[in-house]
């Protein structure tokens, strides 16, 4: 039987260190070859393109940075009806199109997203970074980011997914607002508005490579915070006043500094009763914590780990995240009044 067209986009700024294995696994599909297509998206200054050329059957596009306008060059240039998006630092298990072509054959599927899990062989710190649950549910599953349920899933994660050309022309692709990310996300809310369903398909699985090293994985998520602001356009007291930014927690350590010069023992004794505390605020409130404590030894990551470096992570990545939350603040007063501030 012959197997629906399936064109693969991939976006790519200055990935000379990833495209090569990810174009390998891509190549490697079970899956006719004049039945899909791989298009590069590039707006690099390294070596990216060049490596791309060695490659006979990949298209390449060129293109100013951006997230929505890398991956609309890349749509809108598409052969086949179907649209599979993945990222230049993942890696593509060889059943990965005939997943999305068996799952797309339901009508009613408009678009669908897998796992994003940690690769193969990973380290220790590999697999703490994975293990808090992103981008794409990362070690743990993609359903520790959304909740699967009758009428489809809320959003696609853009690193593992597929989509109907049509329903993302109708809709308008991606939106212009969301070059620095965030634009998985706001095309589905726009399908979803729009009547269409996005489901997940547990056996969608490709491997992405963890952010590190650490300098790394803290610039990644100041960059996830300025997607967040993008997306809910929060103001200024709520990012101040949301117990996770960074000022709340110096002024704990300014108490408990001034309380261990008074009374070391009670304060040394107070560090474990805190984390203690914020290990049960993450059990309670943190879909990925929970899940990640259940899968933690098919995830291969030990128990002193899973309570200790992964909530360190969790908290990293907060405040990174309200680092970034800031700046993209400060990015649009500063295009609001013209002034610096």
């Amino acid at each position: 039987m012959s197997q629906p067209g399936i064109s693969v986009v991939v976006i790519t700024l200055n990935e000379e260190k990833n495209i090569r294995a990810c174009l390998n696994s891509l190549k490697e599909q079970k899956y006719p070859d004049e039945s899909y297509e791989i298009i590069v998206v590039d707006a690099s200054s390294d070596a990216t393109p060049a490596i791309v050329a060695e490659f006979d059957r990949v298209r390449i596009i060129k293109s100013r940075k951006g997230f929505s306008r890398q991956k609309n060059s890349g749509w809108r240039a598409a052969r086949f009806a179907i649209i599979a998006f993945t990222d230049a630092d993942c890696l593509i298990p060889e059943n990965w199109l005939p997943t999305i072509a068996e799952a797309m054959s339901d009508p009613k599927i408009t678009a669908i997203g897998g796992n994003a899990l940690a690769p193969p062989q990973s380290n220790w710190f590999e697999l703490c970074v994975s293990s808090i649950g992103h981008p794409g549910g990362g070690a743990i599953g993609f359903d520790a980011n959304v909740e699967p349920g009758p009428q489809g899933i809320s959003f696609i994660a853009g690193c593992n997914a597929a989509f109907r050309k049509s329903a993302i022309a109708e809709v308008g692709g991606f939106g212009p607002d969301f070059q620095e990310g965030g634009e998985d996300v706001d095309l589905s809310r726009r399908l979803r508005r729009a009547g269409y369903r996005l489901d997940y398909i547990p056996d969608l699985n490709l491997y992405h490579k963890p952010h590190i090293p650490f300098w790394h994985y803290v610039k990644w998520n100041i960059g996830v915070g300025v997607t967040k602001f993008s997306l809910k356009q929060p103001s200024l007291g709520k990012i101040l006043f949301d117990p996770r930014f960074p000022l709340w927690l110096f002024l704990g350590l300014i108490l408990w500094l001034q309380w261990f010069t008074s009374a070391a023992i009670s304060a040394l004794l107070f560090l474990p009763a805190a984390w203690l505390i914020y290990l049960g605020f993450l059990h309670q409130f943190s879909t990925p914590f929970k899940l990640l404590l259940k899968r933690r030894r098919k995830i291969g990551l030990d128990l002193f780990s899973t309570l200790t470096m992964v909530p360190f992570l969790v908290l990293v990545r907060q405040l990174a995240i309200t680092v970034g939350q800031l700046k993209k603040w400060r990015s649009v007063r500063r295009g609001i009044c013209g002034c610096k501030i």
